[in-house]
């Protein structure tokens, strides 16, 4: 079974938080007047005394996703007292989808938000030099030089506070994160360990990994949902639809639930009740966002219940929902949604192999290679 924080490990260890990556840097605000602002606008200058967090960022990307709250707790308290948050979207394609992502969240991203894009000045001059090849990254600016970087969920109140009053607080402030940080790279290396077990099937390892990081730290926001999917993967029905509960208002239960139900889909001897209370899940998270791959992994789940007009009811509306601009921006086709609502009408069910056939058929031919002329 692939595990869930499959890209979230992965992010963690291409992009560890390192201590102080570029620090003592002196930079410039010249890039972030370069790029295109959802909201507020690029600063002109560093403010004196105020500390900076460039918090790099995308749509596509559940960590960051899940980071959000954290950052913008940390903004709305410390604004007043000199934090400056500006959340740079990064690696994206299309401002639209960023902006309508950001109107969604509201009052929960308060701070400002720049679209940089891909291949723009940000990336160039910052990203690249700092050999940022993952996000979540933030960067940490005071008075025109880099203080660090690091995963934004190591920013905490401590090291907010410590840094904006300088001195000997912000040197202890430095001092202990650079201690956690190495913790974090001890915990990357056992969610990798994990991820290699699951990925393998080994149970054994599975729970080395999740008793070594329960150790290394006992309130890990990742230990829910490794427990979670241990419990998923010994089969333990029971024990697996407490956890789910105990995981509500978690960031990452909607991909946990979205990737339940894709494992439930290939196990139809699982216990009915779980898979309904799944399905049922998985249908309250598509009420509050629209997201056609999830409808179509529902109307599987519903049809493996026997709910069968419910479920050409989550096709039909995964079709209409992949022929949206929003939905079209993103490249995939929306005629396999089409042929799948199609047969789910005439009371067939399609296999995952026929689906993406038809995903294959549908998609455009790619562009010949260009053969450089013969020099003579």
């Amino acid at each position: 079974m692939k595990t869930l924080l499959h890209s979230l490990v992965a992010t963690t260890l291409v992009a560890p938080a390192a201590f102080a990556q570029k620090a003592g840097d002196a930079v410039t605000p010249d890039s972030l007047g370069k790029a295109e602002w959802v909201t507020g606008s690029a600063p002109a200058a560093w403010e004196p005394g105020k500390l900076y967090v460039l918090e790099c960022w995308a749509t596509w990307c559940g960590p960051c996703l899940a980071v959000i709250p954290h950052v913008d707790e940390l903004y709305d308290k410390y604004q007043e007292k000199g934090l400056r948050v500006i959340g740079m979207n990064v690696w994206e394609d299309g401002k639209d989808k960023v902006a309508a992502f950001v109107k969604t969240k509201g009052d929960g991203m308060s701070y400002p938000v720049a679209y940089v894009g891909k291949g723009g000045d940000f990336e160039n001059t910052w990203l690249k030099p700092a050999g940022v090849r993952g996000i979540p990254h933030a960067f940490l600016v005071k008075d025109g030089k880099v203080l660090l970087t690091t995963h934004p969920a190591q920013l905490t109140e401590g090291l907010v506070e410590g840094l904006l009053a300088g001195g000997d607080a912000a040197t202890k402030a430095l001092a202990d994160m650079k201690a956690a940080q190495e913790k974090q790279q001890e915990i990357s290396k056992v969610m990798q360990a994990f991820r290699q077990a699951a990925g393998k099937k080994e149970l054994d390892g599975m729970e080395k990994a999740v008793g070594e990081l329960r150790a290394l730290d006992p309130a890990s926001r990742y230990l829910p949902t490794l427990d979670f999917e241990l419990l998923l993967a010994k089969e333990d029905w029971a024990g697996a639809e407490s956890a789910l509960a105990k995981l509500e208002g978690d960031p990452m239960r909607p991909m946990l639930i979205a990737t339940t139900a894709r494992t439930l889909v290939s196990k139809p001897d699982a216990p009915q009740g779980f898979r309904k209370t799944v399905a049922t899940s998985l249908a309250a998270e598509m009420d509050q966002r629209g997201n056609p791959s999830y409808l179509h992994l529902l109307a599987q789940l519903q049809w493996s219940l026997g709910e069968k007009e419910q479920a050409t009811a989550s096709a039909v509306r995964a079709a209409e929902m992949a022929k949206a601009p929003a939905a079209a921006r993103s490249g995939f086709p929306a005629a396999p949604y089409d042929r799948f609502a199609e047969a789910l009408k005439k009371g067939e069910m399609p296999t995952n192999e026929q689906f993406t056939g038809w995903v294959r058929e549908a998609m455009p031919p790619r562009p010949a290679a260009k053969v450089a002329p013969a020099k003579e």
